[in-house]
């Protein structure tokens, strides 16, 4: 629905619920916004549970990452990924904190990951609804597309507990604002997005020059104050991380970023060899894309015949901001992480969403239908491994996170106090498990230094500088060689088995 603002040009709302009449008392009104918008949080946080009850066990090992820094901040009052070391390597604050949050009103991390999944899994519902009404299409639609879509994506279910939904909240949330030119919300917004991923400041600028900027030259007061304020928001924990854990950006962004998968698999190429693993979770994830893109094309096409709609400007916003984020990490030519994929997914989504809801009534229904049965293939293909799952169809560790949970628990017991182990190529669960002094670039910070004078023999001018100035409040300190060593070797052998589909068996040994 268009505000007072949009009437001139996008003209009355269509095929939107009933509102109480602006005549009405306020407080009639109150009450209408109040119940439709707890109705559609109860029905984004009631598939975000439902998720997190198939998925609470199979979560990857760059979850437990998360989780080991969220438990240290809570239990000890210190950042890094294990009791014993500082670092900087979540790569998402903000889910870090949140993650805090849960864990000290429920005493369980695990639980407190469903309960951050509920909670933002409602809220995109809300922004969604929001927007839906905003752009003039029935709202409850928008919110049910969005976030179904979202939760029973192969992609997303693969990075429960990751950052990867708040992603998805957050630019949406962007989108929400920056679309209404509610510029300090949007700025808020846009500042809480960057805290969750960096990269993200990409995408949620994008929309909000779109969409601010779209109405004419005079808006350019408005998208200064939203970036402004995106600025106080993220800048302090930037700053404060480049002084006292010695760089302005996480460290996971140095070790995710250093080079491509064997085969020469990077992120531009990755969703063809994907496609070659997982051919039925990547058709789902192709689909909803592909309808996300058409929505974008034919909005864009509108738009430049003339039709000025609210609706085309967020889709073709949407569109452009999904794209800038894909060419960025394309052109960096990094590896190919399936979390890396979610900004753009995210937001192809929305636009799949919003276009469909936008379609003839015969239209949606068959394009919903379609979408519905294409979200069912990908639930089918993953719950078929078991409820809840030992892992997500779409899944890259050594072991299942219950085959490190144990080995990592074993590992605790058996590594004498004051020792350290060097971890196996994965840390996060086994760091999860044996609360020990496990040690890689992830929880090392002189290891992680390391890597970051390899990078600039080799960096060209701009990103040596860049290097340089990231890390320049940072200590080094030499790498101490670590007392015991963890292997993983594949095939059955001595030590702590693994098993998980696509790999076989495994075991890992100490040595």
């Amino acid at each position: 629905m268009a505000t007072g603002l949009e009437h001139s040009v996008d003209g009355p709302p269509r095929d939107v619920p009933t509102v109480p009449d602006e005549a009405e008392p306020s407080a009639r009104r109150r009450r209408w916004w109040r119940s439709s918008t707890a109705l559609v949080a109860a029905g984004g946080g009631l598939l975000g549970a439902l998720l997190f009850l198939v998925a609470y066990r199979g979560m990857p090992d760059d979850s437990y990452i998360t989780l080991d820094y969220a438990r240290n901040v809570v239990e000890h009052g210190h950042w890094g990924l294990t009791p014993f070391r500082d670092a900087n390597s979540a790569t998402s604050p903000l889910n870090v904190w949140l993650l805090a949050a849960g864990i000290l009103v429920t005493g369980r991390p695990v639980v407190a990951v469903g309960l951050v999944l509920i909670a933002t899994t409602a809220l995109t519902a809300v922004w969604a609804a929001q927007l839906g009404r905003l752009v003039g299409v029935r709202p409850p639609l928008v919110a049910g597309l969005t976030v179904g879509l979202l939760v029973t994506s192969p992609v997303f279910a693969a990075v429960v507990g990751m950052e990867s939904f708040l992603v998805a909240a957050t630019l949406v949330g962007v989108a929400r604002y920056a679309a209404e030119r509610r510029a300090v919300a949007a700025g808020v917004v846009t500042g809480l997005a960057v805290l969750t991923r960096p990269d993200l400041v990409l995408p949620a600028v994008v929309l909000v020059v779109v969409l601010f900027l779209v109405r004419g030259p005079r808006a350019w007061r408005g998208t200064l104050l939203a970036l402004g304020v995106g600025a106080l928001v993220t800048l302090p924990w930037h700053v404060w991380s480049w002084f006292v854990l010695g760089s302005f950006v996480p460290d996971s962004l140095i070790i995710k970023t250093s080079g491509a998968f064997p085969g020469g698999e990077v992120f531009g190429n990755g969703p063809l060899f994907m496609a070659e693993r997982w051919p039925i979770p990547m058709l789902a994830v192709g689909v909803v894309a592909g309808v996300g893109v058409v929505s974008v094309v034919a909005s864009a096409v509108r738009w430049v015949r003339g039709r000025d709609r609210l609706l085309d400007r967020v889709v073709v916003a949407a569109g452009l901001a999904g794209g800038a984020h894909y060419a960025a990490y394309a052109a960096m030519g990094v590896s190919s992480y399936i979390w890396y994929y979610c900004p753009s997914l995210a937001l192809l989504t929305l636009c799949a969403a919003v276009g469909a809801a936008d379609l003839r009534a015969r239209v949606t229904g068959t394009v919903v239908t379609g979408l519905v049965l294409v979200a069912g293939i990908g639930v089918g293909n993953q719950v078929a491994l078991g409820v809840p799952w030992p892992h997500p169809a779409i899944f890259g560790n050594w072991a299942s996170a219950t085959d490190y949970l144990h080995a990592g628990t074993q590992l605790g017991r058996t590594l004498p106090p004051g020792q350290s182990v060097l971890a196996p190529g994965e840390i996060g669960t086994l760091a999860f498990g044996c609360e020990c002094d496990i040690v890689d670039q992830f929880s090392d910070r002189a290891r992680l230094m390391s890597i970051v004078d390899s990078r600039l023999a080799t960096a060209g001018p701009l990103e040596g500088a860049l290097l340089r100035l990231n890390f320049l409040h940072a200590e080094r300190l030499p790498v101490e060689a670590p007392d015991r060593q963890l292997v993983y070797e594949t095939g059955p052998g001595p030590g702590w088995p693994t098993y998980v589909i696509g790999r076989g068996a495994g075991h890992l040994v100490l040595e």
